[in-house]
Parts: C-alpha cells; sequence; structure tokens
C-alpha cells in the first residue's frame, strides 16, 4: 500500500476543543516517513470487522471529496467525529490521522482513519525557578502510543465502491456501551472478525457436545482440527466440515449446532491474514488437571502412533505420548 497524502488532526475532548491542520504532513521528512512505515505494517496486522457504507451516510459527501480537497473532506470528517465523541462519558482524547492510500494490486484508492489515543506518560522538565534551573518530572497526558503497538481504532473506506474495514472499541454513550465507529459515526452493520467468527463456532460446538455428553476437550480439540484443516485447504472457516468431524453420524447433533450458527452473522470467508490463522491453530494446546501443558502440532496429534488419550475406568484421562526418538530441554 502506497501514502498518497496524509494529515494529522487532534480531538482534544476534555477542553471541548478540535483542531484542525491546514496543511498535509511532508512524507518526504524523514521522521513523518520512518512513523509512517510502522503505520502501514501495523495497518496490515489489523484485524477487521468488513461492512459497506450506506450512500446516505451523513459522510459520504465528505468521503467523496477526499481526492478533490483532501485537507477540507478531512477537516469535515473530524468536526463529525469530535462531535459523536463529545458526547461519550468517557471516550479518550487523541490525534486522528487520515491517509489517502493507493493498494499495489488494483490500484484503488482508500481513505484510512486512525484515531491515536494518548498515553499518559512521565518525563523530564526544565524550568528556571529564581533564576535557578530545575530538572523535574511531569506527566505528558499527549504521548502517542508506542510504534510497536497494536492499532486500537481505525476505518479504511474504499474510495470506488464505500467497502469499509473497521478496528474499534466500545466506549459509554448515555450510560451504555457503544461501538464508536459502527454504531456511531459509520452507522454500519458489519460482519464480525474472524476471531468473533472462531468464537461463534466454539461456543456452538461447546453447548451442542455438553447436550449430547460429549468429553469437552475432545470435541473442541476436533472442531479445532476441522477448522485447521478448512483454513489450509480452502482458506475458510467450514461450518459443515466442523459438524461432519465433532458429531460424526449425530444428526440432530449437527442441525443444533448449525441451527446455532445461522442465528449469527457468521461467514466462512476469512478476507485476511489466512497465513495468520494457519499458524494459530496448527497446534493442539492442552491444560491439564495437574499443571502440564502440552502443545501438540496437528499432524502428530492424529496420529495414534504418536500420541493417545486413554480414557481410564477410575474416570480419569491418561495422556501415553509414544515413540519418542529425543527429548530437547527448552530452558
Amino acid at each position: 500500500m502506497e501514502i498518497l497524502k496524509a494529515i494529522l488532526h487532534i480531538i482534544d475532548k476534555d477542553s471541548g476543543q478540535l483542531i484542525c491542520s491546514q496543511a498535509e504532513l511532508d512524507l518526504r521528512d524523514f521522521h513523518v516517513s520512518q512513523y509512517m512505515e510502522t503505520v502501514l505494517k501495523r495497518l496490515d496486522k489489523g484485524e477487521y470487522k468488513h461492512g459497506i457504507l450506506s450512500a446516505d451516510n451523513d459522510i459520504v459527501p465528505f468521503v467523496q471529496e477526499i481526492e478533490t480537497d483532501f485537507i477540507k473532506a478531512t477537516q469535515d470528517i473530524s468536526q463529525k467525529m469530535f462531535d459523536v465523541l463529545a458526547i461519550s462519558e468517557d471516550a479518550p482524547s487523541g490525534d486522528v490521522l487520515f491517509l489517502e492510500t493507493k493498494d499495489d494490486i488494483e490500484e484503488n484508492h482508500y481513505l484510512v482513519v486512525i484515531k491515536f489515543n494518548y498515553k499518559p506518560q512521565f518525563t523530564h522538565h526544565v524550568t528556571y525557578v529564581d533564576d535557578v534551573m530545575q530538572n523535574n518530572i511531569i506527566l505528558n497526558r499527549t504521548v502517542f502510543p508506542a510504534v510497536t503497538q497494536k492499532i486500537d481504532e481505525c476505518f479504511m473506506i474504499n474510495l470506488a465502491d464505500l467497502s469499509t474495514k473497521v478496528i474499534e472499541k466500545r466506549y459509554m454513550f448515555e450510560g451504555e456501551k457503544r461501538y464508536y465507529f459502527t454504531e456511531r459515526l459509520l452507522q454500519l452493520d458489519p460482519l464480525p472478525t474472524v476471531s468473533e467468527k472462531l468464537n461463534i463456532v466454539k461456543k456452538a460446538v461447546k453447548q451442542v457436545a455438553k447436550r449430547y455428553n460429549e468429553e469437552e476437550y475432545v470435541s473442541m480439540s476436533q472442531a479445532q482440527q476441522a477448522i485447521f484443516e478448512s483454513i489450509e485447504s480452502d482458506g475458510i472457516i467450514d461450518t459443515q466440515k466442523v459438524a461432519d468431524v465433532v458429531f460424526k453420524d449425530n444428526i440432530s447433533a449437527k442441525e443444533e449446532y448449525q441451527e446455532m450458527i445461522g442465528k449469527t452473522k457468521f461467514t466462512e470467508d476469512i478476507p485476511e491474514n489466512i497465513v495468520k490463522y494457519e499458524k494459530k491453530y496448527s497446534k493442539q494446546k492442552f491444560k491439564l488437571a495437574n499443571g502440564i501443558e502440552l502443545s501438540i502440532p496437528s499432524d502428530v496429534f492424529n496420529d495414534a502412533n504418536m500420541v493417545e488419550f486413554i480414557n481410564n475406568p477410575d474416570g480419569t484421562i491418561s495422556v501415553m505420548i509414544k515413540n519418542i526418538e529425543e527429548i530437547t530441554s527448552k530452558f
């Protein structure tokens, strides 16, 4: 992704001020360029909700002006953001970075809006008292988050079709926690993030397995294996594959599971970072009651000649690890 333009505005909610810049950031400046590189890396690692901005949304006219009057359009959007934030009981002040970007493949243009909430930090401050220099410790309340910190609040709008990706937090509005971007500003009804989709599947598997007296650790590990294989082979979370692996010939359990999934906004696709989820689910992890923790690669987990879970007559479970040629300490 290439950054074409950038500008920074300040939402000082505590003092009730919106301070809009009247000039773009100089992308040729070394420090600005260096910081923008970290921003792009963090954007690539983000986990987004997806939706499409309604054409009658109040900010659409401003979005459509991004390519013709970047500064004014970002100022107008900042005003909308400030107006919404002003009525929140706990939303923090912060700087808002606006970018116009172009992707490397299809050359689509995007509006990227990132809110950097301030992180209070202590620093030094040099003062003079009666002509005597004194080094003090003060609390600076307007420090940017660290360059390694993930982005907490951001939305990206494709200028061609108004498709939108969102990372957001909830804040208190009129005594109720609400999502700031999707509910208050963009008025989107987005699809869940990949993590939220996975939680939907896990919750459904857990509840149905419990109803049919299935061992939870068995059902959850089977579900994880099915999800891993589905992502690896097809790049999706195949709910039918999960049902077939976990509930096998139990048609009633499969139907209940699919019914629970159907009541949510679950979709099978994984829009980005497929490799991330392949890696995450490539190992089965267990914590035993005696404190032992196991991390087993999926291909090993499925091999009965390598790992076996044994149900003992007294109700306990034994884990047998077989055919080990070498053991290495990770100390």
